[in-house]
């Protein structure tokens, strides 16, 4: 399992704070955003790292270096011309070779506990059926799986109004039956927002490596994962517990500080 990182946005919102500084290596509570991220994957048993950067990346490459120092691996990719999450994840694929993948991005923290929580899901569902060799399948662990065991997990937070994020819909067992990429204000009187951390088996990338842009112009990963949903394969929610933040602004700076400082009290 390693884990890929999305960590190549401008974060222009912020203005001068990363006019020269790149937006993972803003500091919250004293260290880069992008490395409360890590320690929380890290503190979940991963510690093979896929930094996916473009903006000012020699900062990030020259403060984790090869990783040793952090007691993990790390390895970088630079996103291309193609943008979206979907076409950044993708640039990860000869690194991740052919295994699962936690993917999530720089500058979303949250409560640590919610890594494990959503590796767990995944693991308790990723089955792999007995009596069939990688080897008879020709397509890998993939091909191997039970169809309800789990293709990705999604991680969730119920907010009143995602118009800036995505609405993630569930079947009556309780499946990802579509996601709904910022609808209209109002439309419901709460939803369950995609948070921003995934777990996802290998067959991910067959479908960003499909995917088209979508209306803004971008390769999302959300229609990647319509697209699996709708040849059958199952996606599962995990509920996020605890603190959640988008670092976007100065106000959600000093909200994940106060966060992070709240959940480091014995």
């Amino acid at each position: 399992m390693r884990a890929v990182i999305l960590a190549a946005g401008k974060g222009t919102r912020l203005g001068e704070l990363t006019r020269t500084t790149p937006k993972p290596m803003i500091r919250i509570a004293g260290i880069p955003a992008v490395e409360h991220v890590m320690r929380g994957i890290q503190a979940a048993g991963i510690d093979d790292f896929i930094l996916v950067t473009k903006h000012l990346a020699e900062q990030i490459e020259d403060y984790f270096g090869d990783g040793s120092q952090f007691g993990m691996r790390v390895q970088y990719v630079t996103q291309g011309d193609r943008y979206g999450t979907g076409a950044a994840l993708l640039c990860a694929r000869h690194l991740a070779q052919d295994a699962p993948v936690m993917m999530t991005f720089a500058d979303v923290l949250m409560s640590a506990c919610n890594y494990k929580g959503a590796l767990d899901v995944f693991r308790g569902k990723w089955k792999v059926e007995s009596g069939k060799s990688k080897a008879a399948s020709g397509s890998g662990l993939s091909a191997l799986r039970s169809p309800l065991s789990a293709s990705g997990v999604i991680t969730l937070n119920t907010v009143p109004d995602p118009c800036t994020g995505a609405d993630v819909q569930l079947d009556e067992e309780g499946r990802v039956a579509r996601i709904v990429e910022k609808p209209p204000p109002g439309s419901a009187p709460f939803y369950d927002n995609s948070s921003g951390l995934f777990v996802f088996d290998p067959i991910v990338f067959d479908y960003l490596e499909r995917l088209t842009p979508s209306n803004r112009g971008e390769y999302e990963i959300p229609d990647a994962i319509n697209n699996m949903v709708e040849d059958g394969l199952a996606v599962y929610p995990y509920h996020l517990r605890g603190f959640w933040r988008d670092i976007g602004t100065i106000e959600d700076i000093a909200a994940a500080e106060a966060a992070l400082t709240q959940e480091d009290r014995p």
